[in-house]
């Protein structure tokens, strides 16, 4: 194998694809990164047994072939080298890279013993979605999954597609966010993805713009951008009914600025536990302001309050602040808008209307459950 290169392509290439190399592999083979020449064409690929990835890039290819080098050190060759073409050569069980005046010489790996990547089936429906539309659903839905591996079903994404539309479901059992988006070039499949998997799909869609294709099958997820393939396992049992944790309907109506509501939660919070998540803060709302409160007597107190907008009765409620946060960052927009019923009964979040009384983008919510206190 022998082939040269631009050296922006081959680094941006190689730091894709080293995103599931397996960094704690019980088979060797999995640690490294299978190039490959064919045509004119170099092909980069890697997997960890749960998620895979490949690529190709355009070379000026002398001699096809493949081989497989160590993830790890190619990563860290790539970061340094000079801004000059690179040219590869694989003798034996060498590969020899050049780049400028820098040489590089690497022991390479039996390739033989690197998986076959999985592929879609031939016959399998491809979805289609902007590639921006798909960024915001997931930043805004992925938050919410769970990151403990007790209940691996609450630490992926539920993603329900339809001919017509998909909808995004993550809860951790604290909290639930949910997203509808219509498209126009859809499928008809349920799938649970795994959370990480996800989150490297949309760094993906961000980086690469245009759209994404994913292809929804029985056990796996594919996400295609362009000439990158990433492809996942699904998570194995059943999600939670989402919809019947929703309420149907409100007693008390909030409306208020977005990111004003944020900044004071944020400051407010500071005086509970070093741990922010272990003291709640309180949200006292009136008809037209709303007071936040937290800490005790014991460690330090805080109180900051901000107008806003109340439709019903008066109302105390109390939330864990992290996930208050999350759950306004996620929202977007300019401001949010809180349907409550008691102060022991979920609330939502939603996206306010704007000043033209166009509701935003897509259908999302952010469903959080109080703190007693």
């Amino acid at each position: 194998m022998r082939f040269r290169c631009e050296r922006a392509e081959f680094a941006d290439a190689a730091s894709w694809v080293l995103r599931t190399v397996g960094a704690r592999a019980t088979l060797p083979a999995l640690s490294g990164v299978r190039l490959e020449v064919a045509g004119d064409r170099l092909v980069l690929a890697s997997t960890d047994l749960e998620a895979s990835s490949e690529l190709s890039i355009p070379v000026q290819a002398e001699r096809e072939g493949v081989t497989l080098v160590p993830g790890k050190l190619l990563g860290d060759i790539v970061r340094s080298l000079p801004n000059a073409a690179v040219s590869a050569e694989a003798d034996g069980d060498r590969l020899h890279l050049r780049c400028g005046r820098a040489r590089f010489d690497l022991r390479v790996m039996p390739v033989e013993d690197f998986p076959a990547l999985p592929e879609p089936a031939a016959d399998a429906r491809a979805a289609v979605m902007k590639a921006e539309e798909f960024s915001r659903t997931v930043a805004q839905v992925a938050r919410a999954a769970s990151l403990d591996d007790a209940r691996p079903v609450l630490t992926g994404v539920s993603l329900e597609a339809t001919a017509d539309a998909l909808t995004a479901a993550a809860t951790d059992s604290y909290r639930l966010a949910v997203r509808t988006v219509p498209w126009d070039q859809g499928t008809d499949r349920t799938v649970l993805v795994p959370r990480r998997a996800l989150e490297e799909a949309r760094r993906s869609a961000e980086q690469l713009g245009s759209e994404v294709r994913m292809v929804l099958e029985a056990t796996r997820v594919t996400f295609v951008f362009g000439d990158r393939r990433l492809t996942t396992n699904l998570i194995e049992g059943r999600f939670p009914d989402f919809r019947q944790l929703i309420p149907t309907g409100y007693e008390r109506r909030l409306t208020v600025d977005r990111a004003e509501l944020t900044e004071v939660v944020k400051r407010v919070a500071v005086v509970g536990d070093t741990n922010i998540a272990a003291t709640p803060v309180t949200l006292h709302l009136s008809e037209d302001t709303v007071r936040v409160t937290a800490g005790s007597g014991e460690v330090g107190q805080a109180e900051e309050s901000l107008p806003g907008t109340l439709e019903g009765e008066e109302l105390q409620i109390a939330f864990n602040p992290r996930y208050l946060t999350d759950g306004l960052d996620a929202t977007g927009g300019d401001r949010v808008v809180f349907e409550l019923r008691d102060e022991l009964k979920p609330a939502v979040l939603r996206p306010a209307a704007d000043t033209d009384g166009e509701a935003p983008a897509g259908d999302f919510l952010y469903l959080l459950m109080p703190v007693r206190v």
